[in-house]
């Protein structure tokens, strides 16, 4: 959505204050004089990205509107709402059952949609999944936030692999995963966290295996 917001300029004696993130939890990363003119770069909900000088920050749009009289648009300009939950959000993961998995978050048609492929790094036990599913928050603030997720796919053993076949057969099959994460924002654009999870064969021996992980995400 197309937003129309112009040069701000503040005439107040208390400095502006710019924080890393948009929220009032991240750290504030500078004082810039009252009378500072911000270009507004970008928003996200109740925060303008702006820049101030030769610096950039977060500055909520509430702390603004405080200060009746001293707020001054200037020329226009025009800019994209670029909040940073329809950017791609990409994760790798370290998993107990010594896997590896690649996944990107992302919107589609209004849904939190997640794509997971899922490898193991040991050479005796030769299996992976590709999957596709749904992001669900649950709660998030400045600094933390927790969200599950529930998908489907394929999960394909070989080589000997007793994931899915106790007998070690090559097979494939279709699963079903569950996870849940806790995750710390260490920035704005960067997490890092927890995850507990499981994965459902839903045929041959119906394997069901469970593990935590260590995962880490950057949105761009």
């Amino acid at each position: 959505m197309a937003l129309s917001v112009g040069l701000v300029s503040v005439a107040t004696a208390a400095p502006i204050q710019l924080r890393m993130g948009p929220a009032d939890t991240y750290p504030v990363t500078t004082d810039v004089p009252s009378d500072t003119a911000l270009i507004p770069l970008k928003r996200q909900l109740n925060w303008l990205y702006v820049q101030a000088g030769e610096y950039h920050g977060w500055i909520s749009v509430e702390s603004l509107d405080a200060l009746p009289e001293n707020i001054k648009r200037l020329e226009p300009l025009q800019f994209l709402d670029h909040s940073d939950d329809n950017n791609p959000q990409f994760e790798v993961a370290a998993t107990s059952e010594t896997a590896l998995t690649l996944g990107a978050n992302f919107t589609l048609f209004d849904q939190a949609a997640v794509v997971r492929i899922t490898r193991s790094t040991d050479t005796n036990d030769d299996w992976y999944s590709v999957e596709a599913g749904k992001r669900f928050p649950f709660a998030e603030n400045g600094r933390w936030s927790w969200d599950g997720y529930l998908g489907v796919g394929i999960g394909k053993s070989s080589g000997g692999s007793t994931r899915w076949d106790d007998d070690g057969d090559d097979t494939t099959v279709p699963v079903l995963s569950a996870t849940t994460d806790i995750n710390w924002n260490i920035a704005y654009n960067v997490s890092i966290g927890g995850r507990v999870q499981v994965q459902q064969a839903l045929s041959g021996n119906s394997a069901n295996h469970g593990a935590l992980a260590l995962v880490w995400k950057i949105r761009f």
